[in-house]
C-alpha cells in the first residue's frame, strides 16, 4: 500500500468491491503521518474499523480492518513481541455473529532479508496454533509455502538477493528455498488453505516489472489453526491486469464459514 494517490484510490475501489469481513494491510507506509489520516480515510471508504500496529522499520506499519458489527473487537495488542520483530506482529480477539467462541487474529510482516530471523519471529506465533483455538495468521511472511516450487533457475534472482530466500548449507553454499519459518508454523498446527483444499497454490508476487525479484512466488498467506481449517471453503488470489498494476503484491482472499464449521480436529 506504499503508493501515490492514484494507486491508493484504485486499491480502495478494489477492496471496497470485495466486501471483506477482515482485511490485513502490510506496508501501510507512513500511515501514521498527519494524525493517522490515511488510516481513517481508508476505514471510512471501506466501512470498516481499523486496528493500527506500528512497524519498527521503514514506516511499514500494519493495519487490520474489521467489519463492525458483524465482527466485534474484544481485545487488541499492537505488539505481541515487545519490539522484537523487524516490522510487527499484532493480536486481536474478536467475537463473530453466530459463533459462540472467540476468533484470534495474528497480523504480521516477517523479516524481509533474513530467513534465520524469520524463524525466530515465527516462534512468537506458533503458540496460537493451540488446537483448542479458532486462530488465523494474516500477513506477508516473506517465505514460500511447503507445497511451493523453487524457481526453475535461481539465476532469475540476482545473486546479492539469494541470502533473503535460500538455505545455507554446512559448506557455506546455497541450497533451495529456506522454508524453516513456514515449517515451524505448520508443524505447530497451522494449516495452509491451498493444502486443505487440494489446490495448486497461486502466486502472490513476482509480476511487478519494476521489482528486483521477477519470478512467480508466494509471500502472502492466510494460515488457519486446525480447529478452524475445516471451515475453509475457498481460497484465491485476485490476479488481474488491474491488481498487477496496483501493487507488487496481489490480494489473497480466504473464505471461511465459521457458523457451519465442523467441530472436529484435522
Amino acid at each position: 500500500m506504499d503508493g501515490g494517490q492514484d494507486r491508493w484510490s484504485g486499491q480502495l475501489r478494489l477492496l471496497a468491491s470485495l466486501d471483506l469481513d477482515l482485511l490485513g494491510i502490510q506496508e501501510a507506509k507512513h500511515w501514521d503521518r498527519t494524525d493517522y489520516a490515511r488510516v481513517h480515510e481508508t476505514a471510512e471508504a471501506l466501512g470498516m474499523q481499523p486496528l493500527f500496529a506500528p512497524s519498527r522499520s521503514h514506516g511499514c506499519h500494519l493495519v487490520l480492518f474489521y467489519r463492525w458489527p458483524r465482527i466485534q473487537c474484544r481485545r487488541f495488542r499492537a505488539d505481541i513481541s515487545c519490539g522484537r520483530f523487524h516490522h510487527a506482529a499484532s493480536r486481536a480477539q474478536f467475537t463473530v455473529d453466530g459463533v459462540d467462541e472467540p476468533l484470534w487474529v495474528l497480523h504480521t510482516h516477517l523479516h524481509p532479508f533474513s530467513p534465520a530471523v524469520r524463524l525466530t519471529e515465527a516462534g512468537w506465533l506458533t503458540e496460537y496454533a493451540n488446537p483448542d483455538r479458532l486462530a488465523v495468521i494474516i500477513g506477508d511472511l516473506n517465505t514460500g509455502g511447503l507445497m511451493d516450487r523453487d524457481p526453475d533457475d535461481w539465476d532469475q534472482v540476482p545473486a546479492h538477493l539469494h541470502s533473503r530466500h535460500r538455505l545455507v548449507l554446512p559448506d557455506g553454499s546455497y541450497g533451495g528455498s529456506d522454508r524453516r519459518a513456514m515449517s515451524a508454523l505448520t508443524k505447530a498446527g497451522f494449516v495452509d488453505p491451498p493444502e486443505q483444499l487440494g489446490m495448486e497454490p497461486p502466486r502472490t508476487a513476482g509480476h511487478w516489472g519494476r521489482g528486483s525479484e521477477p519470478y512467480d512466488r508466494r509471500s502472502d498467506f492466510v494460515l488457519l489453526s486446525r480447529r478452524l481449517a475445516p471451515a475453509v471453503h475457498d481460497h484465491r488470489v485476485v490476479d488481474t491486469a488491474e491488481t498487477q498494476r496496483l501493487g507488487d503484491h496481489l490480494p489473497v482472499i480466504t473464505s471461511v464459514d465459521l457458523v457451519r464449521r465442523k467441530p472436529r480436529l484435522l
